[in-house]
């Protein structure tokens, strides 16, 4: 089906354009009390297109992506290589890094940290942090309970986009937290995030979505006559507004 082959050859080119990014009090929140410095080397593990590490890189750090998706990572170098040469991209995991012992002096994780194999990573990230270094968890996690336009459109995301990936802090227990934290302590810090889109790009972001091309031709025609559907209820002067709650947890390890 055709509309298949350009659901999969645009998938990561929607996430550039629609993906939300983070607020600019998280980045200063990491500059200010976590530590981070321009002389900071940061692993920005499970990078994707690099939206967090253009964050990072523009306050002079150097950052390490690591992404096991080629066309994910090579979209990163497209569009950052050129711009930023404190910019380095490895083909790696969270439980497989590539990296040496003791080489990073931070490590952040978007949305990117595979939960299945939480013990290998977390032993990987002790492996390659520098002693006194820090990890931070982030998620953008939608604010369902707050905002109904949100929450419907994340109910029509669980209806018939399957995604393999366990990204939202609805899907972690405190046992997650617990095995991968360790006894340490962590902070957390939670602030608003927001994302304004026209219908175009509500289904741009919809398209973005990992499972979206698995979709048959009559779940697709569904999910969009849905979506419309969605949208003329809530939309303002042709806009709506996806509302997030951004979090993250930051601790030592030590």
């Amino acid at each position: 089906m055709p509309y298949l082959d350009s659901a999969c050859s645009s998938r990561v080119e929607n996430a550039v354009r629609y993906c939300p990014n983070y607020p600019s009090q998280l980045i200063d929140y990491l500059y200010t009390d976590g530590g981070y410095s321009r002389e900071s080397v940061i692993a920005d593990i499970g990078s994707r297109t690099g939206t967090l590490a253009r964050l990072l890189l523009e306050r002079g750090s150097r950052v390490v992506a690591i992404e096991p998706d080629d066309l994910l990572r090579m979209t990163a170098e497209r569009l950052l290589s050129d711009e930023f040469q404190r910019f380095v991209s490895i083909k790696g995991t969270g439980y497989d890094t590539t990296l040496c012992d003791d080489s990073v002096h931070h490590i952040v994780c978007a949305h990117g940290l595979n939960w299945e194999d939480i013990k290998k990573c977390r032993s990987e990230f002790l492996r390659i942090l520098k002693p006194k270094g820090t990890v931070t968890l982030i998620w953008n996690r939608p604010m369902v309970e707050r905002d109904a336009f949100t929450s419907e459109y994340e109910r029509l995301l669980r209806r018939y986009v399957q995604s393999t990936e366990k990204d939202g802090l609805d899907r972690l227990t405190n046992q997650d937290f617990s095995e991968f934290f360790g006894a340490r302590k962590y902070r957390f810090i939670s602030m608003p995030n927001q994302q304004i889109l026209d219908l175009n790009g509500m289904k741009g972001r919809l398209m973005a979505q990992d499972g979206f091309p698995e979709l048959g031709e009559k779940e697709y025609a569904d999910m969009m006559k849905e979506l419309c559907r969605i949208f003329d209820r809530y939309n303002q002067s042709g806009k709506v507004v996806l509302r997030f709650e951004t979090e993250a947890y930051t601790s030592h390890f030590e």
